[in-house]
């Protein structure tokens, strides 16, 4: 998969490469012409000459390296230390990422609000446009015989919002596959009264919990794929970044217990990286450093999903 232009942009570069990483290349070239130098003039005096006198051409070796290892990356992935389980971090379109796919829904699962959903630029807007052609009926008729399927309660809404009037719990999920994919619908936020999807960050943590216990239970153990949900039309007031920690950090702690999946890919719409300004250097070092470190909780299934400290 190629990367979004925007990860080849000057300002990427210039963002990644260093004064320090730029003398640490050069110093490392010379170190290794010196290294050359001693060994052939155990030999020779007039090849260590020889060799020395290409000194310029180890320091465009060096440069070139320290280049070259500041590239733009769009991608990055470690295995969970103590788990056969890979966690990345993918800058791409979550459609194209081969895997089953989270769609952040909404409690009342509703598919229209007046066009509001079928016409927006979301994960569940672009699920029904691609994937349903846009028949409302039939992702509804799909959507109802899964809750039914799961038995799930609900309670009626006592608000006048638009749409359905059965309300689920946070984190409820339900499984759809079609044209030869797999979907995990997960309620993420509450509908109001006029018609406009809102949730906390308190929501995401209920959700994502839900959703690894949800896949550890009755999943299909297959690499998974999650948007960063919840910074689009569920207003969550935390940034990309954050969101991006909490799913790790999340999923991380779920496999206490069980492994929801021996893969999870989260997903970055590529131009929210550079609209957003989003560190995927940092989050590069936060993704090495959670995977090696990480720490389990195998006392009950009330920790599944919860994240220790």
């Amino acid at each position: 998969m190629s990367s979004h232009p925007i990860l080849l942009s000057p300002v990427r570069w210039r963002q990644n490469l260093s004064i320090k990483k730029f003398a640490q290349h050069l110093l490392s070239s010379f170190g290794v012409l010196w290294l050359l130098a001693e060994m052939v003039s155990f030999f020779s005096q007039e090849a260590k000459d020889w060799l020395t006198s290409y000194w310029w051409l180890f320091l465009l070796l060096g440069a070139a390296s320290a280049v070259y290892s500041s590239r733009p990356r769009s991608s990055f992935s470690y295995k969970l230390s103590g788990r056969d389980v890979v966690i990345e971090v993918l800058v791409a379109d979550a459609f194209r990422v081969p895997g089953a796919l989270v769609v952040p829904t909404n409690t009342t699962f509703d598919t229209d609000l007046e066009g509001r959903i079928s016409r927006a630029p979301s994960i569940q807007g672009r699920f029904l446009r691609d994937y349903y052609d846009s028949n409302l009926e039939h992702l509804d008729l799909d959507i109802e015989k899964q809750l039914e399927l799961e038995r799930y309660a609900y309670s009626d809404t006592a608000d006048d919002k638009p749409g359905k009037r059965r309300r689920y719990e946070i984190g409820t999920v339900i499984r759809l596959q079609k044209q030869g994919r797999l979907f995990y619908l997960l309620a993420l936020t509450h509908i109001s009264p006029e018609g406009r999807a809102h949730g906390t960050e308190e929501d995401l943590g209920i959700a994502l919990a839900k959703l690894w216990y949800y896949l550890g239970e009755r999943g299909d153990k297959c690499d998974i794929v999650i948007p960063v949900i919840g910074t689009g039309h569920a207003r969550l007031p935390i940034g990309r970044e954050e969101v991006v920690r909490d799913i790790t950090r999340s999923f991380i702690a779920s496999c206490s217990s069980r492994t929801p999946c021996n893969k999870l890919t989260i997903a970055m719409y590529p131009p929210d990286v550079a609209r957003y300004g989003i560190d995927l250097c940092d989050l590069d070092v936060f993704l090495e450093y959670s995977c090696r470190y990480a720490q389990f909780d195998t006392g009950t299934d009330q920790t599944i999903g919860k994240a220790i400290g």
